[in-house]
């Protein structure tokens, strides 16, 4: 499945499982902390006026952080919160993941 595609309780327990993390945590809706993520592991978030404001995100990740530097590109999503959890997912699994 690509991560592109993730959604709700299927996003928050990849999300969950990339970050280490216990499930359970509602990361595309209510994500506790949303902020410091950002720049904890350096993930850059942003509506693209190009792609009619759609939320795009990206890791850029930090030496010694909990995400690989550099890894993934940047994923869509209609809410910033979506688009970081895909973006995550991306980062740590690839583009596409075994469901």
């Amino acid at each position: 499945m690509n991560v592109s595609e993730l959604s709700g309780s299927a996003l928050d327990e990849w999300v969950a499982r990339a970050l280490g993390d216990a499930p359970g945590v509602a990361y595309s809706d209510t994500w506790p902390g949303f902020d410091r993520v950002l720049d904890r592991d350096a993930i850059h978030v942003a509506p693209m006026p190009g792609k009619r404001y759609q939320w795009c995100a990206i890791v850029v990740g930090r030496p010694g952080g909990r995400l690989p530097e550099g890894r993934g590109g940047w994923v869509e999503g209609d809410s910033p919160r979506v688009a970081v959890a895909r973006a995550i997912v991306s980062a740590r699994f690839g583009a596409t993941i075994d469901v």
